[in-house]
């Protein structure tokens, strides 16, 4: 069986690249990764940058599911919407109040990554995604 050149080179592309969900999880990784630095650095500015970029990620989200698209069912879209105004709400606190804790905002990063992770090993599982190419 013979190969069209621009199938293997499709192949190989799209054998190392991200998904959504890999997109989302690795999102929220450099998240997670960044607030804990800010939570351990005594240095106000690391905070402010760490606050800053997850108040932008939660405000893409909030953005991303305020609008029916058809993809994702109105019941996650309102999960989804709920979790970004609570996540938002308290990191404008921590922005105002540098003596709160960012551990919360860690939890919840985490809980989105968790999730993000399941279903993808759910969707490998249910496709055989391992096994495509």
């Amino acid at each position: 069986m013979m190969f069209n050149p621009a199938m293997k080179a499709y192949q190989s592309v799209a054998q190392y690249s991200l998904t959504g969900r890999d997109a989302d999880a690795a999102c929220f990784r450099m998240l997670i990764d960044e607030l804990e630095a800010a939570a351990r650095s005594p240095d106000e500015e690391v905070r402010r940058k760490a606050l800053f970029r997850h108040q932008s990620l939660w405000s893409m989200i909030m953005k991303a599911n305020a609008l029916d698209a058809g993809v994702v069912p109105e019941e996650d879209r309102a999960l989804f919407i709920a979790l970004a105004d609570r996540a938002q709400k308290y990191g404008i606190l921590a922005t105002l109040k540098p003596e709160l804790s960012l551990s919360p905002l860690i939890e919840i990063a985490q809980d989105v990554l968790e999730g993000l992770e399941a279903a993808q090993a759910e969707n490998e599982a249910a496709f055989g995604a391992e096994n495509m190419f």
